[in-house]
């Protein structure tokens, strides 16, 4: 582990999120699909603009040009082997996003997690509170847990992408009482 405390800033890189559980996200096959979707749109465009009448060339050419970079630059994210997860669970640890495009991740060890309860965040974002010891957190622990994209005390936000909140939370305590016991 890198650090003795219980809640730290983990950094993940693509294989290693491959192998751990993904409780809440939006996954590989959702990525897929959507870039399938894509494509089919970006397709279909290119075939109705190019077919019809009295368009200039430029402007042909510069709406191909539009789609082609665009679905490159989809396709440079790479997300699509990987997805977007939201709240992790890795061994003894349970993971929020903080930052998705570094694949960066507050993570706390599963012996600090009390209890993960459906929730919204204001307007009407689906989340999961993930509720922790207070008792066993240190001052420099809830500093870390501050930094957080919706920072609570002795509490972890994450998003519930197209699963029910219920059912992520309990995927997640799962996780807790069967993971995090070795």
């Amino acid at each position: 582990m890198e650090s003795q405390s219980s809640v730290i800033i983990r950094q993940y890189d693509k294989q290693s999120l491959k192998v751990v559980d993904v409780i809440s996200g939006i996954s590989p096959n959702a990525m897929r699909r959507v870039f399938g979707g894509w494509i089919f749109f970006a397709a279909v465009v290119g075939v109705i603009i190019s077919v019809a009448p009295d368009l200039s060339t430029q402007f042909i050419g510069l709406t191909l040009f539009v789609l082609v970079a665009f679905t490159l630059i989809m396709f440079g994210q790479s997300r699509i082997s990987e997805g977007w997860p939201a709240i992790i669970c890795d061994d003894d640890l349970i993971g929020v996003v903080r930052d998705p495009v570094k694949r960066e991740y507050i993570c706390v060890k599963s012996s600090l997690v009390k209890a993960a309860n459906p929730t919204l965040i204001k307007p009407n974002k689906k989340a999961i509170e993930i509720v922790l010891d207070t008792e066993q957190l240190s001052e420099d622990e809830q500093k870390v847990l501050d930094q957080a994209v919706w920072p609570r005390e002795g509490k972890l936000i994450g998003l519930a992408h197209f699963k029910k909140r219920e059912d992520a939370c309990e995927s997640l305590m799962w996780c807790v009482e069967h993971r995090g016991s070795h």
